[in-house]
């Protein structure tokens, strides 16, 4: 289950003074706001694509193709011939891979 990002507005602890009064309040800030919400989100889970080219990528992460043969990466109006036999594809919204064969995966980012 994913628990809630923490409140930026939430203090996350108090600021005393030598005499032990509350003198400030102390708040979480980026870049450790985004650090903690890798403890309270949920990894993505990863989406078979088998059979799936060409793939249209609607989430950012990587495409994962093993055993395939030619590889085609659509980025725009730029196409990028891959090959290999496992071929690992840090893709984009929008991107298009197309493939022939073997097998698939993507993992969300």
């Amino acid at each position: 289950m994913t628990q809630p990002v923490l409140n930026q507005k939430s203090p996350i602890a108090q600021v005393k003074g030598a005499d032990g009064k509350i003198i400030g309040l102390a708040y979480l800030i980026p870049p450790w706001n985004s650090w903690f919400q890798q403890f309270s989100q949920a990894a993505p889970k990863i989406v078979d694509v088998s059979g799936s080219s060409p793939y249209t990528a609607n989430a950012n992460g990587t495409l994962i193709l093993n055993g395939s043969g030619s590889i085609v990466l659509t980025r725009g109006s730029t196409s990028i011939n891959l090959s290999g036999a496992s071929v690992i594809i840090p893709i984009s919204i929008g991107d298009t891979v197309s493939w022939s064969g073997g097998t698939s995966d993507f993992l969300g980012a």
